[in-house]
């Protein structure tokens, strides 16, 4: 029975099984096996297309429903941070599903253009398909510049690739393994409709699909017995804490219209389990809190309140005599306008310091602000305001910079401070390994996100940043996931989400030189662009001389 004209224009099966597939894969449900057959069913339902735009339309149909089934929690956060109606946050997520992954609208068009009378059957082919789909992933903007590739995470040997070629690297695998193991059903269902008696033609497309993926298997564990034998030889070690306040939305909503008990009770959440750690028999060296903890400004009081609030917290800094890692603003009296910023203060007590004297200190400014969260682009400020109240309009810092902190045993240590959605772009990491920073200290609060996905999610994109620079990380959030994370990408001491806890980590100080990632950056990204490139400008003039 013939498919009805407006029907074409529906998501297909295809379609629906690869979307459930990817959905599968993806935190917080992680069936991570299900990514390298997540885009088969699509390419399927792809050749089935009778012109290049139902193809497309299968395209923007999986990016559509990938980005409200995928980042569902979008709505949530924007009615929780924002403070904006369910039906304006509801529009919001509408928007990011537009654009979630628009490489995939893209590459639907390629590949019906290229693969509609036959799947790939080519080594050339199915690599050139491969870096295709990858540089149009990297080069696509995204909001929190997630791929497939990032799935690979699951695996221990696997995810060691990002040290060589970031996530784009991992990107291609995934791409590579899809595009083969579809040449493979297709080849096996041609040979089923002719009733062959042989499997003999389905050698090759086996070996296309198995010598590759044998090969980035073992170059992972190649490379992951490296590493790890560095993190278990490490010249030294450093012991950090992380106290995870679980401060609830409505208490920082409070100390932030000027509440002072609220800012009380918020603060003493951090002091009570710093003060745990610290009573334990391996006192850390350091101890970190996350995105914010200070409840306001630090130092910089504009208020009684706040000067009573920051002469006790100097005080206790002072009394507890670790040094105390921290999110807090920071501001700078300007004839224009007020300039607040997003800051991670390092203060250091000193040996014999009176709790009267102010603790020396370093400071860092966030750089890389949340679009609509900390700033408003591309619109007035008055006029956003009336629909997103709950917006911030924070200044950018300056850039990567490092902090220094003295240890007894260890000497200076270089630390590399990121805060919240800065840890989701490598380039940030990588400006921290060139400025020779030896530890990754991350700060965030995903409560506004929920509990389902996206705080996951941030976790992984934290952890490819060790891998990419080979450097150890403590990330200290409000409600979770914290966790220390070592320079293979593994996690240890992670805490549960909704809760507040504490722990504490001896992290390795290892002699691992800069990765290739870290010293040339986004090569392989670029690769891709280019191959892509070359492979539409080879086709077009093929047509044209054709």
């Amino acid at each position: 029975m013939p498919v009805k004209r407006s029907s074409r224009y529906l998501p297909n099966i295809g379609t629906l099984l690869s979307t459930a597939c990817v959905l599968l894969s993806v935190p917080e449900i992680e069936w991570s096996a299900l990514v390298w057959v997540g885009l088969v069913p699509w390419f399927f339902g792809l050749r089935r297309c009778a012109s290049l735009l139902e193809a497309v339309v299968q395209g923007a149909w999986l990016n559509l429903l990938l980005g409200f089934g995928g980042a569902f929690w979008v709505a949530g956060a924007a009615e929780r941070y924002l403070s904006v109606s369910t039906p304006l946050a509801l529009l919001m997520l509408f928007a990011h599903a537009l654009v979630h992954q628009l490489q995939l609208v893209a590459f639907a068009g390629v590949y019906w253009k290229t693969s509609r009378a036959e799947p790939p059957g080519t080594t050339v082919q199915l690599l050139t398909l491969a870096f295709i789909y990858t540089g149009l992933d990297w080069i696509t903007p995204k909001l929190f510049r997630d791929s497939l590739g990032m799935m690979l995470y699951a695996s221990p040997w696997l995810r060691q690739l990002a040290a060589f070629g970031g996530t784009a690297l991992l990107t291609f695998v995934v791409a590579l393994g899809n595009l083969a193991t579809y040449s493979l059903v297709a080849e096996a269902l041609a040979l089923r409709r002719e009733r062959s008696r042989t499997f003999a033609p389905l050698a090759r497309p086996a070996l296309r699909l198995v010598v590759p993926m044998v090969a980035f298997i073992a170059l992972g564990a190649a490379e992951h017995a490296r590493v790890r034998n560095a993190i278990d030889h490490a010249k030294d070690s450093v012991r950090i804490g992380i106290v995870q306040g679980n401060v609830s939305d409505e208490l920082r909503r409070s100390w932030a219209r000027g509440d002072a008990d609220a800012a009380r009770e918020s603060l003493q959440n951090y002091v009570r389990g710093t003060e745990k750690l610290l009573e334990s028999p391996t006192p850390p060296d350091l101890v970190v809190w996350p995105e914010t903890a200070y409840p306001g400004v630090f130092r910089k009081p504009e208020s009684d309140a706040q000067l009573h609030l920051n002469v006790a917290f100097d005080r206790l800094v002072a009394k507890l005599g670790v040094p105390l890692a921290f999110g807090a603003y920071d501001r700078e009296a300007r004839t224009d306008r007020r300039v607040l910023r997003n800051a991670l203060y390092l203060v250091i007590p000193t040996s014999g310091q009176r709790t009267d004297e102010l603790s020396p200190m370093q400071v860092y400014h966030k750089s890389t602000l949340f679009p609509f969260g900390e700033y408003l682009p591309f619109a007035d400020e008055e006029v956003a305001r009336r629909w997103l109240p709950g917006a911030a309009q924070l200044s950018r810092g300056d850039g990567a910079a490092v902090l220094e902190l003295g240890i007894a045993d260890s000497g200076v240590l270089r630390l590399g401070p990121s805060i919240c959605y800065e840890d989701v772009f490598p380039s940030h990491a990588r400006a921290l390994s060139h400025l020779d920073a030896e530890f990754l200290i991350n700060i965030s609060n995903d409560s506004w996100f929920g509990d389902y996905g996206a705080a996951r999610w941030h976790l992984i994109m934290a952890a490819f940043r060790s891998i990419e620079t080979r450097l150890p990380q403590v990330r200290a959030t409000n409600s979770g996931y914290s966790a220390f994370i070592l320079p293979d990408g593994s996690l240890r001491a992670v805490t549960e989400f909704d809760s507040s806890t504490e722990r504490s980590v001896a992290l390795p100080i290892t002699n691992l030189d800069s990765p290739p990632f870290a010293r040339f950056g986004d090569w392989f990204g670029w690769l891709s662009v280019l191959v892509a490139g070359v492979a539409v400008f080879v086709s077009r003039r093929s047509a044209v001389t054709e």
